[in-house]
């Protein structure tokens, strides 16, 4: 059967002619065999086989149109596979080009096709990732880019894999945390609603023609608000909304942006679990950097970067600035009171024998610990409060109409 290709070679120049074979992988096994990167290949006579324009000849209908979001569990995969296929002794553009007709994430994976282009142009999978920089972030990059200089490509994309799936994991334990409350406040919400708008108003028709106009404070309230909800209800979410705009403009200001970064880590209940999240993900980031041969000082400012929390991110910063001087990493972090002592005792033992990186890890295995305790224990305390408040919330509107219910049969006892 005869096959008409299309390929990019090496230097970037597009071939394309006809080309006898057993099936489409045959072709496709020719090509790359040249050192090429396949873009077309189509049976003459028949449809496409392999098309990078439409994705594998898919129609356009099916095409997605809006961009799929790259999750951490996505990266995690391609890291892997990767790894795994670049250690097996396949080369970069060979990998690329296998994993971009892989990967089930069309973002992705037209970012990787493209990574491909480059890296046959003779590009570096570092420099190729960092022209998607809303997909792969500047530690990833720094990564690949350390195990490249260093020769060791497939350790650091393994490496990069672990990490990724460790910030994906402590991304579920979060949102595992904040699930439970959030699900009870807008069943409470609803249920509200509900109440207010379907049943609150029959009562108080009911009092009307049975000439109750005495009512307690409790029940006018609460008929009151039942009023507000069946005439002006499209205006619910409107403070939700104006809160939502009013912070997000607070957070562009420099002098907001400290606050509102202070208020998460000290807020009650939640505080401290953000906190632990944000040092456990910066630690993390720092361990892993340091085990690729990223440079200490890079180290560090990355890691300020991964915290995105400004109170967090000035700790790291006045310890970049304070080893630049000399001074060590365990010494600037015992007189910063955001770290408990342990942590700068750990540090310490790790300059002492020289294996910083092992005990960076440790201390983020550490918040890590600390972080699933103190989830533990605040799903344990939640519960009943939630349950309580549910209680209490719904008990109000049910007894504001009741009790004008049992003060008008007193009436007539």
């Amino acid at each position: 059967m005869n096959f008409k290709y299309k390929a990019r070679t090496a230097t970037g120049i597009i071939n394309s002619g006809t080309r006898e074979a057993a099936s489409e992988g045959a072709i496709l096994t020719w090509i790359r065999e040249q050192g090429w990167s396949p873009i077309q290949v189509t049976a003459e006579g028949g449809g496409s086989v392999l098309d990078r324009r439409t994705g594998g000849g898919k129609s356009l209908l099916n095409l997605e149109l809006l961009p799929q979001r790259v999750t951490l569990k996505d990266k995690n995969v391609l890291f892997k596979q990767m790894s795994t296929m670049i250690n097996a002794g396949i080369t970069i553009a060979a990998t690329l080009d296998l994993l971009a007709s892989q990967i089930e994430n069309k973002t992705l994976s037209k970012a990787i096709a493209e990574m491909r282009d480059a890296v046959s142009g003779g590009v570096t999978t570092a420099a190729a990732m960092a022209r998607h920089p809303k997909i792969f972030s500047s530690l990833e990059i720094a990564l690949v880019r350390a195990g490249e200089e260093g020769g060791v490509l497939d350790v650091s994309l393994q490496r990069l894999a672990s990490f990724v799936e460790a910030q994906y994991s402590l991304q579920k334990k979060i949102k595992s945390a904040m699930m439970y409350p959030s699900v009870v406040i807008v069943f409470t919400m609803i249920t509200l609603v509900a109440l207010c708008v379907g049943i609150v108003p029959l009562f108080k028709k009911a009092f009307a023609n049975i000439g109750v106009t005495e009512m307690p404070a409790l029940t006018k309230a609460v008929f009151g608000i039942s009023d507000f909800l069946k005439g002006y209800w499209f205006l619910l979410p409107l403070p939700f909304i104006i809160l939502f705009i009013v912070l997000k403009q607070v957070n562009k200001t420099p002098r907001g942006k400290r606050a509102l970064d202070r208020a998460r880590i000290h807020a009650p209940l939640f505080g401290d679990i953000v906190f632990k999240s944000i040092m456990a993900r910066a630690f993390r980031t720092f361990a892993t950097l340091v085990t690729a041969g990223v440079a200490i000082l890079d180290a560090i400012e990355m890691s300020a970067g991964v915290a995105d929390n400004v109170i967090i991110g000035d700790s790291f910063k006045i310890m970049k600035e304070r080893a630049q001087n000399g001074i060590m990493l365990s010494v600037t972090i015992k007189e910063q009171r955001l770290f408990p002592s342990m942590v700068a005792h750990m540090v310490a033992v790790g300059e002492e024998t020289g294996q910083v990186d092992d005990v960076l890890s440790k201390v983020a295995d550490w918040y890590d610990m600390e972080l699933d305790e103190r989830i533990k224990g605040l799903t344990s305390i939640i519960e009943p409060v939630m349950i309580v408040f549910v209680g209490v919330v719904v008990g109000l509107v049910v007894g504001s109409v009741f009790i004008p219910i049992i003060q008008a049969m007193q009436q007539f006892m």
